[in-house]
């Protein structure tokens, strides 16, 4: 149901190159990582979560031995891997091929487990199918094709507009349904730097900055999320790029001090529908009245979310302290949304059939028409799917019956993935003030102090040599084990690992927030390392043992609670138990980073083949078969088999997915250079003639 007419594809292309670079760099992410999380050698094997989801599948490739689970999914990771690089080139974008790697990516995704169960995975899913159905091109590949357009089809965009639309509306308006503390007295930011899964190498910096620049932070935060979404879907564009803008805004200041793997990137490439459509027969003073009309709206709704008030300083009486409140209660938003959602899915769907109007009444032949009213169908359905998860976001609120009517009576699920969102909901980390210790200790503006408590584990061994054949068992010098990204030792820097997202460690960090009874995957790590299972010693920064000249004999994890170290500041000398560091300022790199205590044993000591360990595993399904390196894999590997699990090895021995991946960019862009000079010399010898 796409384009059948010729026109200009320019304005797709950025959109269409940047969303399928963002699917090779979740592909690369998930070939690196399966090994150590997945495969049958990993932490959590897949093969049960195959076999359950994936029966037909499961029966005709794997019962039958065709192809082992190992080399099946890596095969789908390194041809998800060509396809998404191919159409990053440019050479070819078609719909099918979006179809194509959102479906390998959604199987890929299931199978991942409790390590694939994040919000922009989902988003990226619900992004690839709306691409297929609604924006990319259908009629051709498009193999280098600079045909010029008579117009522009502003149909598809719609549907992306709305998506941005409702992941930033639902990611402001959960803040503030949740009545976290933080959220509401404006500090969440003064804890989020330090408590993020993986803080990256600018958080120490950004913790330091005044309370006031990091609570007008969150107050920015709150009006670019809720009222400037609405203007992603004004008809408008000169309004729409208000709110564009400054949603990248808010995502380039996230990528700067986060690490958010592929996500960050990939809203920015959503706000890219947002920019299209503009008229070129507006002027430049009517543009520049509707940016200024789009950001009195802003100011108007700030004025109404927020209030500055002044206050006497706890010491000096004669002191007055100014600071920043929110004043939008949870039922006034819910009022809002509850007011706002049908209508701004009315908005859309009005925009949409106008667009198409215009079209038809453009478009001279009769087949490009019922292309036109065929596209409006999809983009509508797809857009009235997309805003089912809004109608939840309150409990009184319900979708309208010719919506609900519509989606029963098409079964859309299996093609539009469409799914709610709500980052940050409650801020974690917060550390509980029960006594001041002295007069000196308050927040800022007379809040409490912002007492920041990052729960972390971290994980001890026994470590002997592997020549020692009977080590002292006795031995209990426990050695801290250092993780490649999260944090552990004091010193030890912050790291940047965006857009890659080393999953293994942000479970890890989520693991800290509870039990391990609700984290059998840590258990199942844990016997893995005394195993001395390679793949999963490769999760961590200990050579030694991923190489196997040394090995565990005894592990337990410890529950820590860390914070960062703090600048000489009055701010910061009111928190209780604050480290402060002397003679430090806001553009230096100390040495010690962090500061930690124990708070309590999270895993007691565990030993090599532990049946009480092994009986928990196999009761949570977590029991696999032994563990094997690349070697070995395709030994007991069915004959029919055998060609693809030796394939995959022989690729997996490179271990370089982004040479696959730039190899076949090389060759794209190259084959797009030989015949653009080739075009070019044919138009210049015509010319001759």
């Amino acid at each position: 149901v796409g384009q059948d007419y010729e026109q200009d594809d320019e304005p797709r292309k950025p959109l269409l190159t940047s969303l399928s670079t963002i699917f090779t760099i979740a592909f690369i992410s998930y070939y690196v990582q399966y090994p150590s999380l997945s495969s049958q050698s990993g932490i959590e094997p897949c093969t049960r979560v195959f076999r359950h989801v994936y029966p037909n599948l499961f029966e005709t490739l794997i019962e039958k031995g065709c192809v082992d689970v190992d080399s099946f999914v890596e095969l789908i990771c390194l041809v998800g891997i060509v396809i998404s690089t191919v159409v990053a080139s440019g050479l070819v974008q078609h719909g099918l091929l979006f179809i194509t790697i959102s479906a390998m990516y959604r199987l890929l995704y299931t199978l991942g487990g409790s390590f694939y169960t994040f919000q922009w995975d989902i988003l990226l899913l619900e992004a690839g199918y709306l691409t297929a159905l609604c924006f990319a091109p259908w009629k051709s590949l498009r193999l280098d094709r600079n045909k010029q357009s008579e117009g522009t089809d502003n149909l598809g965009v719609w549907s992306l507009r709305f998506l941005q639309f409702k992941l930033m509306l639902m990611s402001g308006v959960v803040k503030i349904q949740a009545e976290c503390p933080t959220w509401q007295n404006l500090t969440a930011l003064e804890y989020h730097f330090a408590t993020q899964c993986l803080p990256g190498p600018l958080e120490w910096h950004a913790h330091q900055l005044h309370p006031f620049l990091l609570r007008l932070g969150v107050a920015a935060t709150f009006v670019i999320e809720i009222p400037a979404a609405y203007l992603l879907i004004c008809p408008i564009a000169s309004i729409r790029k208000v709110g564009a803008w400054l949603q990248i805004l808010l995502q380039v200041l996230i990528i700067a001090t986060g690490n958010y793997n592929f996500f960050n990137l990939f809203t920015i490439a959503l706000c890219m529908p947002c920019m299209m459509g503009e008229r070129d027969d507006i002027s430049a003073g009517t543009r520049r009245t509707l940016q200024a009309a789009a950001i009195s709206f802003l100011g108007y709704w700030s004025f109404h979310m927020f209030e500055l008030y002044q206050d006497y300083h706890p010491i000096d009486k004669e002191k007055r302290i100014f600071g920043l409140k929110l004043t939008l209660s949870k039922d006034d938003c819910n009022l809002m949304i509850e007011k706002t959602v049908t209508a701004s899915v009315a908005v859309v769907l009005l925009a949409l059939l106008s667009d198409a109007i215009q079209l038809i009444l453009r478009e001279p032949l009769i087949h490009r028409r019922l292309s036109a009213l065929a596209k409006l169908t999809v983009c509508s359905f797809c857009v009235i799917a997309t805003a089912t998860p809004l109608y939840s976001i309150t409990l009184s609120m319900q979708q309208p019956d010719v919506f609900r009517r519509l989606l029963q009576a098409i079964p859309h699920k299996n093609f539009i993935q469409s799914s709610g969102y709500g980052l940050f909901r409650r801020m974690t980390g917060v550390g509980r003030v029960t006594k001041l210790p002295n007069a000196q200790s308050f927040g800022w503006a007379n809040n409490s102090p912002s007492l920041v408590s990052r729960p972390e584990i971290i994980v001890e061994a026994v470590i002997v040599d592997n020549d020692d054949s009977s080590p002292d068992e006795q031995n209990t010098e426990w050695r801290e084990l250092k993780f490649r990204w999260k944090p552990g030792a004091t010193t030890s820097w912050p790291r940047q690992v965006a857009p890659h997202q080393p999953r293994f460690d942000w479970r890890m960090w989520f693991a800290a927030l509870g039990s391990y009874h609700h984290n059998p995957w840590l258990i199942s790590f844990l016997d893995r390392s005394l195993d001395g299972c390679q793949v999963v010693l490769g999760l961590l920064d200990e050579p030694a043992l991923a190489s196997g000249k040394s090995r565990n004999i005894k592990v337990r994890a410890l529950l820590y609670e860390y914070d960062f170290t703090r600048l000489d500041t009055q701010w910061a000398r009111g928190i209780p138990g604050a480290k402060i560091l002397q003679e430090q300022s806001l553009w230096s790199f100390p040495d010690e980073v962090w500061t930690r205590k124990l708070a309590r044993e999270y895993i007691p000591s565990i030993e090599k083949n532990n049946p009480s360990v092994r009986q928990y595993l196999q009761q949570t399904g977590l029991d696999s078969s032994a563990c094997r390196g690349h070697k070995d894999r395709c030994v007991h590997v069915p004959t029919k088999a055998k060609p693809f699990c030796n394939f995959a090895v022989t690729v997996r021995r490179w271990n370089r997915p982004c040479v696959l991946a730039t190899l076949v960019l090389a060759l794209c862009l190259m084959y797009k250079w030989m015949t653009n000079s080739c075009s070019r010399g044919m138009k210049r010898k015509v010319k001759v003639d």
